[in-house]
C-alpha cells in the first residue's frame, strides 16, 4: 500500500464492490425479499462489523413497520415457526451467530444467511443462502486494498450496500413511501 492515496484506494474499493455485486445471485436475493415479506417476525444478527450491518438492516425494517428484533437485546421476542432469522457473517464461523441459527432452526424458524462462504458451519444451518463471494480467488486477485481474512472489508462494504438495496426493493414491494421511513426515524437521538 505504499505511495497510495485516499482517492486511489476508494476507487479500488468501489471497483471491488461493483465486481462483488455483479456476482450476487439475483434469484437468491429475490427469495430473501420474499422470505422477509412472508415472515411473522424478522430477527437480524451478526457479530462485529457484520453486526453493525445487521443493525442497519433491522433499523430500516423497523422503520418500514416490520416486526423486527435483534437477538441479545432485552426487547427481543421469542423466535417461532413463522419467523425468519437473517444472519450476516463473512466467514460463517462466528460461534454466537451459529448458536443463534441453531436455536432458530430448533424453534422451526427459517434461517437466511448472508455470507462469503457457502461451505461453513453457519451455511449448513441455513434455509437459504445469499453469497457475497469475497473469498473467491479471482476476486481476491482483482481487489488490491482489502483488509481481513476472506476479504472481510470488501464483504462488509458490499453487504451494507446490498441490504440498503434490499430495503429499496422492500419499500417498492410494500408500496411504502420513503417519507414513512423519515416519519418513523427516531427522535430520541
Amino acid at each position: 500500500m505504499t505511495n497510495s492515496n485516499l482517492v486511489e484506494i476508494s476507487r479500488a474499493q468501489l471497483a471491488g464492490i461493483q465486481l462483488l455485486v455483479s456476482q450476487i445471485d439475483r434469484a437468491a436475493s429475490d427469495k430473501l425479499v420474499e422470505m422477509i415479506l412472508q415472515a411473522n417476525k424478522v430477527f437480524v444478527t451478526g457479530q462485529g462489523r457484520s453486526g453493525l450491518i445487521a443493525q442497519c438492516l433491522s433499523t430500516r425494517l423497523a422503520q418500514m413497520g416490520f416486526n423486527v428484533h435483534i437477538p441479545g437485546l432485552a426487547t427481543c421476542q421469542r423466535i417461532e415457526k413463522p419467523d425468519l432469522l437473517i444472519a450476516i457473517s463473512c466467514s460463517g464461523t462466528t460461534i454466537t451467530t451459529i448458536e443463534l441459527a441453531k436455536t432458530s432452526r430448533n424453534s422451526g424458524a427459517k434461517v437466511a444467511v448472508i455470507t462469503a462462504l457457502n461451505k461453513s458451519p453457519l451455511a449448513e444451518l441455513a434455509t437459504h443462502i445469499v453469497l457475497i463471494p469475497s473469498d473467491n480467488e479471482d476476486i481476491k486477485a482483482r481487489c488490491k486494498y482489502i483488509i481481513g481474512p476472506n476479504n472481510n472489508t470488501l464483504f462488509e462494504e458490499t453487504a451494507l450496500l446490498y441490504v440498503d438495496a434490499m430495503v429499496c426493493i422492500l419499500l417498492q414491494r410494500k408500496g411504502i413511501s420513503e417519507d414513512v421511513i423519515s416519519q418513523r426515524h427516531t427522535n430520541l437521538e
